[in-house]
Formats: structure tokens, C-alpha cells, sequence
């Protein structure tokens, strides 16, 4: 099997390696250790020479960026033919310590300085959704996207013409008539002009809401 260099990567772990479904061709990750480094990113061409066969630049989650990586990714996302991909935009992702900078975050100031998006993998953009009818063949309209989080599941599945059910278990957890902790179950459907219009309005809006997906039990007996 031929190879062709490997995709550049800006993440604190490595893509896993996959052949290319279209083409004899696989790749391999391209993350150097090397690059973790506080030094400051030399312009001498003795230094570093773009490696030329390398056709994609892929961002997710680096807890180590730098502008060394930042650099190189950029150097080779400008060439003509280059991909510029994105594992996903989060702009945050909860831990122990409340929120902190997402995926999204990594590839922004990429996409600030190319003055273009990257192809995005995962939530909200399209390209998985148009993957996963390829596979499977389903009814949009006796589907709905489950998810935590309104400016990527929710987005996602409105992107893909889902009806959409949004779990208070993630960032939006005292919104929409639910209160945490509340004991009866209870499903919201989001119909208040309020949610959609006006400044108080939501940037995207479900058309479900409830505390838990334990409260789905109450669709059986509506």
C-alpha cells in the first residue's frame, strides 16, 4: 500500500491512522513531540523545510498549542490543494474546573489568519451526517438528535433537518421552565415566542427540552 505523508496535527493525541476509502493511500499522524516546545519558532529555512507532500492539516483538542504548531499548520494549510479539517468546534468543554477552551478554540486562530472554515468531522457540521446516511438509510422526519449542548448536538441535528431534544445535563442546566433538581419529570416543548424572537432569544432552539433522559419514560404515557 503506497502512503502519502502524513496530515499535519495540532492535538494533544494522535488521529489514528486509516486508510483513505477512494484512494491506495493511508495516513499517519504527523504530531511531533518536537514541537511541544516554549522556543520560539525559527524562520530559518535550515530549521524546518515543509515537508511536501502533506495534503491536510487536521486540528482538535491541544492542551499543548503553540506557535510553532500554529506555524506549521498554517505554512501547509495555504498550499493550493491542502485540506483544512477540524475534529470539531466546541468552543468549550466542561472539567473539573467549570469550562475551559475547546477544539474550537485550536483551530480559530487558524481560521482567522487562512480567512476560511475548515471542513468539520464532528458537531455541528454536516460532513458526519452525510456519513452516517451513506451507511444508514433512515427518515429524517422519525428521527431526533439527542444532546447537552444547544451551539453543537442541538445545531447538528437542525443543520440536518431532525427534530431535536435537548438534555439539561450539560452547559444549559437551569433553562426553559426546568429547575435543577426539579422532581417531577417533565418534558418542555419549546413553543414561547419569547425563546425565538427578541433579546432574550436563544441562538438555537429545540423543539424538546427535559431534565434527563430518565423523563423520556413520559412519552409512553402521553
Amino acid at each position: 500500500m503506497k502512503s502519502m505523508a502524513p496530515p499535519t496535527q495540532l492535538q494533544s493525541t494522535s488521529l489514528p491512522s486509516s486508510p483513505s476509502p477512494n484512494t491506495s493511500k493511508s495516513t499517519r499522524s504527523a504530531a511531533d513531540p518536537a514541537d511541544n516546545t516554549l522556543a520560539p519558532f525559527s524562520l530559518n529555512p535550515e530549521s524546518w523545510k515543509p515537508d511536501p507532500d502533506v495534503a491536510a492539516v487536521a486540528c482538535g483538542l491541544d492542551t499543548k498549542v503553540n506557535y510553532t504548531k500554529l506555524s506549521k499548520a498554517f505554512a501547509y494549510a495555504q498550499k493550493e490543494g491542502c485540506h483544512f479539517i477540524a475534529t470539531n468546534t466546541d468552543s468549550t468543554y466542561p472539567s473539573s474546573y467549570g469550562l475551559l477552551p475547546g477544539a474550537g478554540s485550536i483551530s480559530a486562530p487558524l481560521r482567522y489568519a487562512l480567512g476560511k472554515d475548515p471542513v468539520v468531522c464532528g458537531k455541528p457540521g454536516g460532513t458526519m451526517l452525510d456519513v452516517i446516511k451513506a451507511k444508514i438509510h433512515f427518515d429524517p422526519a422519525r428521527t431526533i438528535m439527542v444532546g447537552d449542548r444547544l451551539n453543537t448536538d442541538i445545531e447538528f441535528g437542525k443543520h440536518g433537518g431532525l427534530a431535536t431534544l435537548l438534555v439539561l445535563t450539560g452547559e444549559h442546566s437551569t433553562s426553559f421552565g426546568i429547575s435543577e433538581g426539579q422532581s417531577e419529570p417533565r418534558i418542555v416543548s419549546i413553543t414561547a415566542e419569547s425563546e425565538i424572537t427578541g433579546p432574550s432569544a436563544l441562538p438555537t432552539v429545540p423543539d424538546y427540552v427535559v431534565q434527563s433522559l430518565g423523563d423520556l419514560r413520559l412519552a409512553d404515557k402521553a
